[in-house]
């Protein structure tokens, strides 16, 4: 089966640093073999390429880390940038957790530098090292470089993740600007973006699409997730759009990339802790791809890569199992019941599916919803849960842990996955299309091409698709099953 959701073999991925380059994306990453237990330890710079977000080529190693004793053992996220007669220049951040590359026993980060002429070989440049000043900057947060070249002033930008001097120890996170001509000289200038809220920030992303400029940044204080904020100059300041956010808790680090055409956003979804729904989120994971587009306002809005779309080429029939309080009416159905549950159960789902549906009429349901990989009667497994109420999309699973001795023991004081809820206007719309793919571990949900939700599903590995609808009604109907006939 071929899949949609990238990871090797021998690892996993972290950041991915993307580069659009000769009609194909370079997407670059952190891999992570999780050395000794530990996660971002002796990562390397794996390079995979695509067209489309589906295909990939595998180009294994292309930036090893150092040894022992380089600045660079633990070779971590930059960007890449091809100067004007053609070379390649790829910044990224060195870490060395070794007592000689610490400062009372707290390691640095640096700024280092590699060039090459085809962005796949590379040689380092053992001269380069950019720490930071020490007077505007601290030098211990001090990294993931993002270098583009700002054709209003004529001069390369560089954005580094980093914290103010004599700062709050909770709130002193900025973005740092740096200056070059030449990509080797650089002058430390005041922060491009400084809003007193974070520890720090991580991974660094600007661009501009039509009339709006848009700065991308992940948080791991407030919440993990990956911001965007937007603004009319590239200097100016970047407000905060509702949502500000591509996805939720399970879709991290993600950066940009476009072909002039599209622009797509590149995360990771990260693992679980024992590869259990009711384990830790660890650090890296699987690729995930969203397309990213605007709206008339200027806010960015994700939807399914249309090549991944087109991967699940076959539909399959649907066959009715269970149900209670539904009425159909051909293909469509009423999900009603004034004071319980009304539901529907169809067949069992593959390890790898699209599913589509269409949900109306919803205005006096308290909730409803998509049950995935459940049993007949909707007692286990996975739910995304629409509430109106709350203006949300949430995923819930149940049992939401793992049973106490005691009956009341199983988190019946969370409405839901807590770190795993979208923002969603219900009053602004008349119908919910949903596209939603599982695969093996993954479940990766759009909704009216304009929200995203990612995350893991581990206990559950097979069941059957529902819907339900508690304390009201909804009528469903366009109810796809889609997998891939392979020709």
């Amino acid at each position: 089966m071929k899949k949609v959701f990238y990871k090797p073999k021998d690892g996993w991925v972290g950041d991915v640093i993307p580069f659009y380059d000769n009609g194909e994306y370079k997407l670059y990453y952190l891999h992570d073999q999780r050395v000794g237990g530990d996660y971002g330890n002796h990562t390397t710079w794996n390079l995979i390429t695509t067209k489309n977000g589906l295909d990939f080529e595998d180009y294994g190693t292309v930036l090893p880390n150092g040894s022992e004793t380089d600045p660079d053992r633990n070779a971590y996220t930059g960007s890449v940038i091809k100067d004007q007669n053609g070379i390649y220049h790829l910044f990224y951040t060195g870490h060395n957790p070794n007592p000689e590359f610490c400062v009372n026993g707290k390691p640095l980060q640096v700024i280092l530098k590699a060039t090459g002429t085809d962005g796949i070989n590379w040689m380092k440049d053992v001269n380069f090292k950019l720490y930071g000043d020490g007077v505007i900057y601290e030098k211990f947060d001090w990294r993931d470089p993002f270098v583009f070249f700002n054709e209003e002033r004529q001069e390369y930008w560089m954005l580094v993740t980093s914290r103010l001097m004599n700062s709050s120890e909770k709130k002193g996170g900025c973005i740092a600007l740096l200056t070059s001509e030449d990509l080797v000289h650089w002058r430390y200038q005041e922060p491009f973006y400084s809003p007193d809220k974070y520890i720090t920030m991580e991974c660094p992303d600007y661009f501009q699409m039509g009339d709006w400029h848009y700065l991308v940044y992940s948080t791991f204080s407030e919440k993990f997730v990956t911001h965007y904020k937007k603004s009319k100059s590239i200097g100016g300041v970047y407000t905060s759009p509702v949502p500000d956010t591509f996805d939720g808790r399970g879709f991290y680090a993600a950066k940009t990339a476009s072909d002039g055409r599209q622009r797509y956003a590149f995360g990771w979804v990260p693992s679980k802790k024992d590869a259990s729904d009711y384990g830790d989120w660890e650090w890296a994971g699987t690729l995930v791809v969203h397309e990213v587009y605007q709206n008339d306002g200027g806010d960015l809005l994700v939807r399914m890569p249309q090549a991944i779309y087109e991967h699940f080429n076959t539909e399959i029939d649907l066959i009715p199992e269970a149900e209670n309080n539904c009425r159909h009416d051909g293909s469509r159905f009423e999900l009603a019941s004034p004071d319980g549950l009304a539901y529907r159960v169809l067949n069992e789902l593959p390890s790898q599916v699209l599913i589509e549906a269409s949900f109306t009429v919803w205005n006096e349901a308290k909730d409803f919803g998509i049950a995935l990989r459940t049993d007949k009667v909707l007692d286990t497994g996975y739910f995304i849960k629409f509430d109106p109420f709350h203006n949300r999309i949430a995923f819930d699973m149940w049992p939401r842990t793992e049973p106490g001795f005691f009956q009341w023991q199983i988190a019946g004081d969370k409405p839901q996955m807590i770190e795993l809820e979208r923002p969603f206007r219900f009053a602004e719309h008349d119908r919910i299309n949903v596209k939603l793919i599982l695969e093996d571990d993954i479940l990766c949900l759009y909704v009216n091409d304009m929200v995203a939700m990612t995350t893991r599903i581990y206990n559950f590995k097979t069941g059957h698709l529902g819907f339900y609808a508690n304390e009201g009604s909804v009528t469903i109907d366009e109810v796809k099953l889609k997998i891939t006939a392979m020709g």
